[in-house]
Protein backbone atom coordinates (compact mmCIF):
# COMPACT_ATOMS: atom_id res chain seq x y z
CA UNK A 1 0.00 0.00 0.00
CA UNK A 2 2.96 2.74 0.57
CA UNK A 3 4.63 1.30 -2.48
CA UNK A 4 1.67 2.39 -4.29
CA UNK A 5 1.12 5.66 -2.61
CA UNK A 6 4.85 6.97 -3.11
CA UNK A 7 4.09 5.76 -7.19
CA UNK A 8 0.75 7.83 -6.91
CA UNK A 9 2.59 10.49 -5.36
CA UNK A 10 5.72 10.76 -7.56
CA UNK A 11 3.49 10.88 -10.91
CA UNK A 12 1.70 13.71 -9.38
CA UNK A 13 4.89 15.75 -9.05
CA UNK A 14 5.81 14.76 -12.28
CA UNK A 15 2.69 15.44 -14.21
CA UNK A 16 2.82 18.73 -12.47
CA UNK A 17 6.46 19.43 -13.77
CA UNK A 18 5.21 18.48 -16.46
CA UNK A 19 1.94 21.00 -16.31
CA UNK A 20 4.53 23.67 -15.42
CA UNK A 21 6.83 22.95 -18.74
CA UNK A 22 4.18 22.84 -21.06
CA UNK A 23 2.56 26.25 -19.62
CA UNK A 24 5.85 27.60 -19.89
CA UNK A 25 6.25 26.49 -23.62
CA UNK A 26 3.03 27.68 -24.50
CA UNK A 27 3.72 31.52 -22.87
CA UNK A 28 7.18 30.97 -24.78
CA UNK A 29 5.74 30.09 -28.17
CA UNK A 30 2.58 33.60 -27.39
CA UNK A 31 5.18 35.74 -26.89
CA UNK A 32 7.57 34.83 -29.78
CA UNK A 33 4.50 34.71 -32.31
CA UNK A 34 3.17 38.21 -30.95
CA UNK A 35 6.68 39.49 -31.11
CA UNK A 36 6.61 38.95 -34.91
CA UNK A 37 3.05 39.17 -35.90
CA UNK A 38 1.27 42.19 -37.37
CA UNK A 39 -0.60 44.36 -34.98
CA UNK A 40 -3.83 42.57 -36.31
CA UNK A 41 -2.36 39.37 -35.63
CA UNK A 42 -0.92 40.55 -31.96
CA UNK A 43 -4.44 41.34 -31.50
CA UNK A 44 -5.81 37.93 -32.23
CA UNK A 45 -3.13 36.64 -30.16
CA UNK A 46 -4.16 38.75 -27.26
CA UNK A 47 -7.83 36.86 -27.83
CA UNK A 48 -6.77 33.70 -28.03
CA UNK A 49 -4.36 33.69 -24.77
CA UNK A 50 -7.15 35.36 -22.81
CA UNK A 51 -9.55 32.28 -23.46
CA UNK A 52 -6.62 29.67 -22.53
CA UNK A 53 -7.25 27.13 -19.51
CA UNK A 54 -3.54 28.77 -18.55
CA UNK A 55 -4.57 32.59 -19.57
CA UNK A 56 -3.88 33.05 -15.30
CA UNK A 57 0.38 32.51 -16.57
CA UNK A 58 -0.16 34.78 -19.37
CA UNK A 59 1.03 38.02 -17.57
CA UNK A 60 4.07 38.54 -19.60
CA UNK A 61 2.54 38.32 -22.63
CA UNK A 62 0.25 40.93 -22.26
CA UNK A 63 2.54 43.32 -20.46
CA UNK A 64 4.51 42.55 -23.35
CA UNK A 65 1.39 43.86 -25.08
CA UNK A 66 1.79 47.12 -23.33
CA UNK A 67 5.30 47.71 -23.92
CA UNK A 68 4.82 47.13 -27.86
CA UNK A 69 1.97 50.08 -26.78
CA UNK A 70 4.57 52.20 -25.22
CA UNK A 71 7.20 51.97 -28.23
CA UNK A 72 4.58 52.79 -30.68
CA UNK A 73 2.60 55.36 -29.25
CA UNK A 74 2.82 57.81 -31.87
CA UNK A 75 0.40 55.37 -33.62
CA UNK A 76 -2.19 55.73 -30.78
CA UNK A 77 -4.42 58.61 -32.11
CA UNK A 78 -4.90 57.56 -35.59
CA UNK A 79 -5.01 54.18 -35.54
CA UNK A 80 -7.87 52.47 -33.34
CA UNK A 81 -6.08 48.99 -33.42
CA UNK A 82 -3.56 50.18 -31.41
CA UNK A 83 -6.02 51.36 -28.60
CA UNK A 84 -8.04 47.80 -29.18
CA UNK A 85 -4.92 46.04 -28.09
CA UNK A 86 -4.03 47.90 -25.21
CA UNK A 87 -7.62 47.83 -23.90
CA UNK A 88 -7.49 43.51 -23.92
CA UNK A 89 -3.92 43.92 -22.41
CA UNK A 90 -5.48 46.29 -19.60
CA UNK A 91 -8.34 43.95 -19.04
CA UNK A 92 -6.31 40.75 -18.71
CA UNK A 93 -3.45 42.22 -16.61
CA UNK A 94 -6.78 43.17 -14.25
CA UNK A 95 -8.44 40.04 -14.33
CA UNK A 96 -5.47 38.07 -13.61
CA UNK A 97 -3.91 40.61 -11.15
CA UNK A 98 -0.35 41.10 -13.00
CA UNK A 99 1.33 42.97 -10.48
CA UNK A 100 4.34 43.33 -12.73
CA UNK A 101 2.39 45.47 -15.04
CA UNK A 102 1.66 48.50 -12.43
CA UNK A 103 4.34 50.46 -14.18
CA UNK A 104 3.47 50.00 -17.81
CA UNK A 105 0.20 50.41 -16.92
CA UNK A 106 1.10 54.33 -15.10
CA UNK A 107 2.87 55.07 -18.30
CA UNK A 108 -0.29 54.21 -20.74
CA UNK A 109 -2.86 55.85 -18.33
CA UNK A 110 -0.44 59.40 -18.51
CA UNK A 111 0.56 59.11 -22.13
CA UNK A 112 -3.20 58.61 -23.75
CA UNK A 113 -5.88 60.58 -22.89
CA UNK A 114 -8.63 58.79 -24.18
CA UNK A 115 -11.40 58.93 -21.37
CA UNK A 116 -12.16 55.04 -22.20
CA UNK A 117 -8.26 53.84 -22.16
CA UNK A 118 -7.55 55.88 -18.94
CA UNK A 119 -11.08 54.63 -16.82
CA UNK A 120 -9.74 50.94 -17.73
CA UNK A 121 -6.45 51.86 -16.70
CA UNK A 122 -7.21 53.27 -13.84
CA UNK A 123 -9.56 50.37 -13.12
CA UNK A 124 -6.43 47.98 -13.16
CA UNK A 125 -4.12 50.00 -10.66
CA UNK A 126 -6.87 49.70 -8.32
CA UNK A 127 -6.76 46.00 -8.48
CA UNK A 128 -2.96 45.33 -9.20
CA UNK A 129 -1.33 48.09 -7.14
CA UNK A 130 -2.07 47.78 -3.28
CA UNK A 131 0.83 48.56 -1.24
CA UNK A 132 2.60 50.33 -4.31
CA UNK A 133 3.85 53.64 -3.13
CA UNK A 134 4.82 55.54 -5.99
CA UNK A 135 1.69 54.32 -8.00
CA UNK A 136 -0.55 55.47 -5.11
CA UNK A 137 1.44 59.15 -4.93
CA UNK A 138 1.10 59.47 -8.58
CA UNK A 139 -2.68 58.60 -8.72
CA UNK A 140 -3.05 60.64 -5.99
CA UNK A 141 -1.10 63.51 -7.66
CA UNK A 142 -3.41 62.99 -10.94
CA UNK A 143 -6.69 63.38 -8.67
CA UNK A 144 -5.28 66.67 -6.55
CA UNK A 145 -3.78 68.48 -9.95
CA UNK A 146 -7.63 67.45 -11.33
CA UNK A 147 -9.06 69.36 -7.86
CA UNK A 148 -6.85 72.18 -8.59
CA UNK A 149 -8.88 72.40 -12.24
CA UNK A 150 -12.31 72.42 -10.88
CA UNK A 151 -11.12 74.58 -8.51
CA UNK A 152 -10.52 77.14 -11.29
CA UNK A 153 -13.90 76.38 -12.52
CA UNK A 154 -13.22 74.20 -15.62
CA UNK A 155 -14.25 70.75 -15.55
CA UNK A 156 -12.09 67.95 -16.23
CA UNK A 157 -12.77 64.71 -17.29
CA UNK A 158 -15.78 63.25 -14.85
CA UNK A 159 -15.53 59.85 -16.37
CA UNK A 160 -11.93 59.66 -15.46
CA UNK A 161 -11.56 61.20 -12.01
CA UNK A 162 -14.65 58.59 -10.94
CA UNK A 163 -12.37 55.76 -11.90
CA UNK A 164 -9.55 57.44 -10.39
CA UNK A 165 -11.43 57.73 -7.19
CA UNK A 166 -12.43 54.37 -7.23
CA UNK A 167 -9.25 52.66 -7.52
CA UNK A 168 -7.98 54.80 -4.82
CA UNK A 169 -10.52 54.14 -2.77
CA UNK A 170 -9.44 49.89 -3.11
CA UNK A 171 -6.15 50.62 -2.70
CA UNK A 172 -6.96 52.55 0.49
CA UNK A 173 -3.67 54.05 1.58
CA UNK A 174 -3.99 56.40 4.20
CA UNK A 175 -1.79 58.93 2.08
CA UNK A 176 -4.73 59.35 0.10
CA UNK A 177 -7.17 60.56 2.55
CA UNK A 178 -6.42 63.99 2.63
CA UNK A 179 -7.20 64.51 -1.62
CA UNK A 180 -9.94 62.37 -1.02
CA UNK A 181 -11.87 64.45 1.25
CA UNK A 182 -11.26 67.23 -0.76
CA UNK A 183 -12.46 65.90 -3.69
CA UNK A 184 -15.73 64.93 -1.00
CA UNK A 185 -15.98 68.68 -0.46
CA UNK A 186 -15.07 70.34 -4.10
CA UNK A 187 -18.70 70.69 -5.26
CA UNK A 188 -18.43 67.44 -7.94
CA UNK A 189 -21.88 66.63 -9.08
CA UNK A 190 -23.83 64.32 -6.63
CA UNK A 191 -22.01 60.85 -8.27
CA UNK A 192 -18.90 62.59 -7.83
CA UNK A 193 -18.88 63.21 -4.24
CA UNK A 194 -20.64 60.12 -3.39
CA UNK A 195 -17.59 58.47 -4.90
CA UNK A 196 -15.34 60.38 -2.82
CA UNK A 197 -16.97 60.12 0.03
CA UNK A 198 -16.95 56.44 0.11
CA UNK A 199 -13.38 56.28 -1.43
CA UNK A 200 -12.58 57.79 1.90
CA UNK A 201 -14.46 55.70 4.07
CA UNK A 202 -12.58 52.80 2.54
CA UNK A 203 -9.43 54.17 3.11
CA UNK A 204 -7.63 51.98 5.68
CA UNK A 205 -5.88 53.52 9.05
CA UNK A 206 -7.38 55.08 12.17
CA UNK A 207 -9.95 57.46 10.99
CA UNK A 208 -9.74 59.44 14.10
CA UNK A 209 -6.37 60.08 13.13
CA UNK A 210 -6.86 61.24 9.42
CA UNK A 211 -10.08 63.19 10.23
CA UNK A 212 -7.74 65.14 12.59
CA UNK A 213 -5.31 66.06 10.12
CA UNK A 214 -7.10 67.31 7.57
CA UNK A 215 -8.50 69.76 11.07
CA UNK A 216 -5.12 70.47 12.01
CA UNK A 217 -3.21 70.83 8.24
CA UNK A 218 -6.48 71.78 5.70
CA UNK A 219 -7.76 75.37 5.07
CA UNK A 220 -10.42 76.94 7.32
CA UNK A 221 -13.35 75.22 5.27
CA UNK A 222 -11.82 72.15 5.00
CA UNK A 223 -11.45 72.02 9.13
CA UNK A 224 -15.14 73.08 9.73
CA UNK A 225 -16.27 70.57 6.97
CA UNK A 226 -13.98 67.32 8.52
CA UNK A 227 -15.79 68.55 12.62
CA UNK A 228 -18.86 67.94 10.64
CA UNK A 229 -18.38 65.05 9.15
CA UNK A 230 -16.33 63.39 12.38
CA UNK A 231 -19.25 64.32 14.62
CA UNK A 232 -21.34 62.53 12.31
CA UNK A 233 -19.54 59.57 11.62
CA UNK A 234 -20.54 55.89 13.26
CA UNK A 235 -16.91 55.11 12.58
CA UNK A 236 -16.24 57.18 15.60
CA UNK A 237 -17.67 56.67 19.21
CA UNK A 238 -18.76 59.10 21.42
CA UNK A 239 -15.36 59.64 23.40
CA UNK A 240 -13.29 60.08 19.82
CA UNK A 241 -15.75 62.88 18.71
CA UNK A 242 -15.31 64.81 21.45
CA UNK A 243 -11.84 64.77 21.29
CA UNK A 244 -11.53 65.68 17.75
CA UNK A 245 -14.27 68.45 18.82
CA UNK A 246 -11.53 69.71 21.42
CA UNK A 247 -8.72 69.82 19.03
CA UNK A 248 -11.00 71.64 16.62
CA UNK A 249 -11.84 74.02 19.10
CA UNK A 250 -8.25 74.47 20.02
CA UNK A 251 -7.18 74.86 16.23
CA UNK A 252 -9.78 77.83 15.73
CA UNK A 253 -9.10 79.84 18.77
CA UNK A 254 -4.65 79.41 18.16
CA UNK A 255 -4.80 79.57 14.16
CA UNK A 256 -5.23 82.87 12.56
CA UNK A 257 -6.98 83.31 9.59
CA UNK A 258 -5.94 84.92 6.88
CA UNK A 259 -9.06 86.83 5.28
CA UNK A 260 -12.56 87.56 6.49
CA UNK A 261 -14.31 84.58 4.90
CA UNK A 262 -11.84 82.42 6.74
CA UNK A 263 -12.40 84.25 10.05
CA UNK A 264 -16.41 83.71 9.71
CA UNK A 265 -15.67 79.86 8.75
CA UNK A 266 -13.38 79.71 12.28
CA UNK A 267 -15.78 81.36 14.59
CA UNK A 268 -18.14 78.69 13.34
CA UNK A 269 -16.15 75.97 13.86
CA UNK A 270 -15.79 77.40 16.94
CA UNK A 271 -19.32 77.11 17.83
CA UNK A 272 -19.60 74.19 16.38
CA UNK A 273 -17.64 72.56 18.48
CA UNK A 274 -18.68 74.02 21.18
CA UNK A 275 -21.99 72.61 20.67
CA UNK A 276 -20.14 69.00 20.72
CA UNK A 277 -18.28 69.73 23.94
CA UNK A 278 -21.27 70.70 25.61
CA UNK A 279 -23.82 68.01 24.40
CA UNK A 280 -20.84 65.81 25.77
CA UNK A 281 -19.88 67.23 29.18
CA UNK A 282 -16.69 67.52 28.06
CA UNK A 283 -14.79 68.98 31.05
CA UNK A 284 -11.50 68.31 30.27
CA UNK A 285 -11.72 71.45 27.67
CA UNK A 286 -12.83 73.59 30.33
CA UNK A 287 -9.60 75.85 29.73
CA UNK A 288 -9.99 76.05 26.10
CA UNK A 289 -14.35 76.83 26.49
CA UNK A 290 -13.60 79.91 29.19
CA UNK A 291 -10.56 80.65 26.29
CA UNK A 292 -13.73 80.79 23.91
CA UNK A 293 -16.00 82.75 26.26
CA UNK A 294 -13.44 85.51 26.51
CA UNK A 295 -13.44 85.35 23.03
CA UNK A 296 -16.87 85.35 22.63
CA UNK A 297 -17.37 88.17 24.86
CA UNK A 298 -15.02 90.20 22.71
CA UNK A 299 -16.67 89.09 19.08
CA UNK A 300 -19.95 90.08 20.84
CA UNK A 301 -19.26 93.33 22.21
CA UNK A 302 -17.86 94.40 18.98
CA UNK A 303 -20.73 92.55 16.82
CA UNK A 304 -18.96 89.96 15.24
CA UNK A 305 -21.28 87.58 16.59
CA UNK A 306 -24.46 86.51 17.19
CA UNK A 307 -25.63 86.80 20.98
CA UNK A 308 -26.88 83.36 20.81
CA UNK A 309 -23.16 82.10 20.53
CA UNK A 310 -22.45 84.03 23.91
CA UNK A 311 -25.45 81.96 25.80
CA UNK A 312 -24.34 78.91 24.01
CA UNK A 313 -20.33 79.72 25.17
CA UNK A 314 -21.82 80.10 28.81
CA UNK A 315 -23.97 77.48 28.70
CA UNK A 316 -21.27 74.84 28.23
CA UNK A 317 -19.18 75.95 30.99
CA UNK A 318 -21.97 75.27 32.94
CA UNK A 319 -21.94 71.91 31.70
CA UNK A 320 -18.61 70.96 32.58
CA UNK A 321 -19.06 70.49 36.58
CA UNK A 322 -15.91 71.92 37.08
CA UNK A 323 -14.56 74.95 39.80
CA UNK A 324 -12.41 75.72 37.10
CA UNK A 325 -16.00 77.05 34.94
CA UNK A 326 -17.47 78.15 38.14
CA UNK A 327 -14.53 80.54 38.68
CA UNK A 328 -15.08 82.02 35.31
CA UNK A 329 -18.52 82.37 35.14
CA UNK A 330 -18.47 84.35 38.58
CA UNK A 331 -16.11 86.47 37.06
CA UNK A 332 -18.55 86.99 34.26
CA UNK A 333 -21.05 87.74 36.89
CA UNK A 334 -18.91 90.34 38.54
CA UNK A 335 -18.63 92.21 35.34
CA UNK A 336 -22.50 92.18 34.12
CA UNK A 337 -22.83 93.37 38.39
CA UNK A 338 -20.71 96.22 38.09
CA UNK A 339 -22.21 97.38 34.54
CA UNK A 340 -25.33 97.47 36.40
CA UNK A 341 -24.18 99.39 39.54
CA UNK A 342 -22.60 101.70 36.89
CA UNK A 343 -26.10 102.33 35.53
CA UNK A 344 -25.17 101.05 32.36
CA UNK A 345 -27.91 99.02 30.21
CA UNK A 346 -27.99 94.81 30.68
CA UNK A 347 -28.98 92.23 28.87
CA UNK A 348 -31.36 90.32 30.66
CA UNK A 349 -30.87 87.38 28.71
CA UNK A 350 -27.32 87.17 29.04
CA UNK A 351 -27.30 87.88 32.80
CA UNK A 352 -30.24 85.06 33.52
CA UNK A 353 -28.00 82.70 31.47
CA UNK A 354 -25.02 83.11 33.37
CA UNK A 355 -27.06 82.82 37.03
CA UNK A 356 -28.58 80.23 35.57
CA UNK A 357 -25.57 77.54 34.79
CA UNK A 358 -23.61 78.67 38.46
CA UNK A 359 -27.02 77.84 39.81
CA UNK A 360 -26.33 74.61 37.86
CA UNK A 361 -22.81 74.13 38.38
CA UNK A 362 -23.41 74.69 42.10
CA UNK A 363 -20.19 75.54 43.22
CA UNK A 364 -19.77 78.16 46.48
CA UNK A 365 -17.70 79.92 44.98
CA UNK A 366 -20.63 81.91 43.45
CA UNK A 367 -22.57 82.63 46.62
CA UNK A 368 -21.35 86.24 47.27
CA UNK A 369 -21.92 87.47 43.67
CA UNK A 370 -25.11 86.07 43.74
CA UNK A 371 -25.80 87.33 46.91
CA UNK A 372 -25.19 90.59 45.90
CA UNK A 373 -27.29 90.55 42.48
CA UNK A 374 -30.73 90.83 44.42
CA UNK A 375 -29.11 94.24 45.96
CA UNK A 376 -28.35 95.86 42.22
CA UNK A 377 -31.16 97.06 39.99
CA UNK A 378 -32.10 94.33 38.23
CA UNK A 379 -35.43 93.05 37.39
CA UNK A 380 -37.58 90.42 38.78
CA UNK A 381 -37.06 87.31 37.06
CA UNK A 382 -33.26 87.94 37.49
CA UNK A 383 -33.61 88.02 41.61
CA UNK A 384 -35.37 85.51 41.68
CA UNK A 385 -33.32 83.22 38.90
CA UNK A 386 -30.16 84.75 41.48
CA UNK A 387 -32.10 83.08 44.91
CA UNK A 388 -33.00 79.80 43.30
CA UNK A 389 -29.19 79.55 42.62
CA UNK A 390 -27.83 79.79 45.57
CA UNK A 391 -30.45 77.76 46.86
CA UNK A 392 -28.90 75.10 44.50
CA UNK A 393 -25.30 75.72 46.09
CA UNK A 394 -22.96 73.25 47.66
CA UNK A 395 -21.73 73.60 50.75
Amino acid sequence: MKKLLGSILVFAVAAAALGAQDTGKILATYKANFAKASLTVKIEILQDAASNKSVQEMGPLFLDALDFILGNSSFIGSDPQYRQLAQIAIEQIAAIKHAPAKQSLWKVFQLDPDTTMRVKTAGALGIISTGDQEIIGNLNKWLESQNSVFATGKTPDLQVVSAVLQAVGKLGDPSSFPILFKSMILGYSEKVTALAREALLSVNGDFQEMITGIVKNSSFLEKRQALSMALESDKLNEEQKGSVAEYALDVGLHTAPTDAASKDISRDMRQAAVRALSERKWSKATSLLIEHLDTTIMENDRGLSDKRFLLEAVAALGNMATHEASVRLTNYLVLLNSYTEKGRSYDEQTVLTVIDNLGKLGDKVAFDDLMYTQYLNYTSPIKKKARAALDNLKW
